[in-house]
């Protein structure tokens, strides 16, 4: 593992919990390096109603995303550097096994990513604009 790599891993924080606007905590794993962000839900079978995933970019930019290999239907959220919504994709369905496996990206940049269970936006009412807290050790930069 080069130096830098491990820097990153080091200050990265493993767990994270978000704090969405109506008080609901979701316990979210941390992909924050290309592996884990590449892998991500891939192979998983359940997603609890209270889990997610938080994606960490080093830059702003219109990350995309896809379900290739993917078992359950996700909530994919873009927040921007200050965790505000940038765009939601709702209800993301696992690509066939066979085909093209499209892929989703926001119309503006984004810093952070959070997978949900599929429906998790909707529940929370959550949209555009709206501020998602994410506590961590060491914080967010």
């Amino acid at each position: 593992m080069t130096a830098l790599l491990l820097a990153a891993a080091l200050t990265a924080p493993q767990w994270a919990v978000a704090v969405l606007p109506s008080g609901h905590t979701f316990s979210l794993e941390v992909a924050a390096d290309g592996p884990s962000r590449a892998r991500g839900y891939m192979g998983r079978v359940k997603v609890g109603p209270r889990d997610g995933m938080l994606f960490i970019f080093d830059e702003d930019s219109e990350h995309s995303f896809w379900m290739k290999d993917c078992k359950v239907a996700l909530d994919i959220v873009w927040l921007d550097r200050l965790g505000r919504v940038v765009w939601i994709a709702a209800d993301q369905r696992p690509c066939p096994a066979q085909g093209d496996c499209p892929s989703v990206a926001p119309p503006s940049p984004a810093r952070y990513v959070v997978e949900f269970a599929a429906g998790t936006s909707a529940a929370e009412s959550l949209k555009a604009g709206d501020a998602i807290v994410v506590l961590s050790d060491p914080p967010l930069r």
